[in-house]
């Protein structure tokens, strides 16, 4: 096995363009996103046939009321008790959808997790796509009802197991062929009664689809709790009786669990109140960006032109594109002491000596523009193939 991998390759140095000649010996990872979520954008007609499940508890509640909808107002603390607000890009989309009732308090501030802006509260995780700019779903929500299910090991059970389509029709149930499954009653009411803001008159079938998913099962009696539940794909539906109206039907508390579970490794998203902080949150914006050699746009980037390209729209111009020129500006930053925003250099990856560039985003990782296998990523910067080759680092104040 050699020296190099075709890892960083083909970056601008000292005004010239240098073509990489290594041999290959595979491509750096990225990490699995296993956070895809399949948001149907238009309805689905489904059958108001159903399967008897026996006396509903839910059978004598009404529907929930439409939740008031302000997007001109920052979103209200309420006095957050978990120390936690919601992050700027998602506050007309929290107010819009539910707010707190829907969605409770933040558990996190933003976090990159699997190359995705999200953060994570007491029932949900929002995740941003900026793929889907301009269009209902640049902010998605996970599957926290399935995941959930499917970490406790209910999706084997008896109540997830998809049902016949019912032979007669019902006028208290719908029945989700998708699924194999019926919504019924007043949990019915209240899944067509709450929806994500998409500009339908009232609350639509799709808009509530996109807020708590097909039903994964049918309502049952939880043997741990004593409580009539249902779970959805994206929510966990419960029965409170001894609550007044209209808060009978709540929304179990599934992002917890799920922030538990990922808050050892996220990565804090940077605030923005420093150059660096600008640098590093300007450069995510580009996650996913094919690898162009040469290129310095987001059509295509290679490593150096990738920090030119963002460096320079924080400070307006003047950066420069070369390599050379670049490992020499701003001020020289110890490794122990690296900030989001740091530039980061590596040698010996393609050639030897100064061959690559990337941006630190904080907890060991940066983001660089890697290779054509991988585009714009995000990397360990202390991992057994990157660590050995850092070089040093430098910081950009202005």
């Amino acid at each position: 096995m050699g020296l190099f991998k075709q890892r960083g390759r083909g970056c601008l140095l000292g005004g010239f363009f240098i073509l990489a000649t290594a041999t290959s010996l595979g491509v750096a990872p990225v990490a699995a996103d296993n956070l895809q979520i399949s948001q149907s954008a238009t309805s689905i007609t489904t059958s108001a046939a159903t399967t008897t499940l026996g006396s509903d508890p839910t059978a004598s509640m009404s529907a929930a009321p439409a939740l008031p909808v302000d997007d001109t107002t920052p979103t209200p603390s309420y006095g957050s008790p978990t120390g936690h607000e919601v992050a700027a890009r998602f506050q007309s989309f929290y107010n819009q959808s539910g707010g707190l009732p829907v969605f409770g308090y933040a558990l996190s501030g933003p976090v990159y997790e699997n190359n995705l802006f999200v953060q994570y509260f007491e029932r949900q995780r929002f995740e941003w796509h900026p793929e889907n700019a301009g269009t209902p779903y640049e902010t998605l929500l996970g599957r926290l009802g399935f995941d959930t299910a499917q970490a406790q090991g209910l999706l084997a059970t008896d109540a997830f197991q998809p049902k016949p389509a019912p032979s007669s029709d019902d006028s208290n149930c719908t029945y989700f062929a998708q699924t194999g499954h019926s919504l019924c009653l007043g949990f019915r009411d209240y899944w067509q009664s709450h929806g994500l803001e998409f500009g339908d008159a009232g609350v639509s079938f799709r808009e509530s689809l996109a807020l708590f998913g097909y039903p994964l099962s049918d309502e049952y009696v939880d043997p741990a709790t004593g409580k009539t539940v249902q779970y959805f794909e994206r929510a966990r539906f419960e029965y409170h009786p001894e609550n007044p109206q209209p808060y009978q039907v709540l929304l179990g508390l599934l992002g917890g669990p799920s922030w538990s579970s990922v808050e050892a490794t996220a990565t804090p998203a940077p605030d923005t109140s420093t150059i660096g902080q600008q640098i590093a949150a300007e450069a995510m914006k580009y996650l996913g960006t094919p690898y162009v050699w040469g290129g310095t746009s987001p059509s295509g980037f290679d490593c150096s032109g990738f920090v030119y390209y963002v460096v320079n729209q924080v400070i307006g111009g003047g950066f420069s594109r070369s390599m050379s020129a670049q490992v020499l500006a701003g001020s020289p930053v110890d490794p122990s002491d690296l900030q989001p925003g740091d530039l980061v250099f590596q040698q010996n990856t393609y050639q030897w000596g100064l061959s690559h560039a990337g941006i630190y985003i904080g907890n060991g990782q940066f983001i660089n523009a890697e290779n054509e296998g991988t585009g714009v990523t995000i990397s360990d910067l202390w991992d057994n193939y990157w660590g050995p080759r850092f070089l040093t680092a430098r910081r950009i104040t202005g």
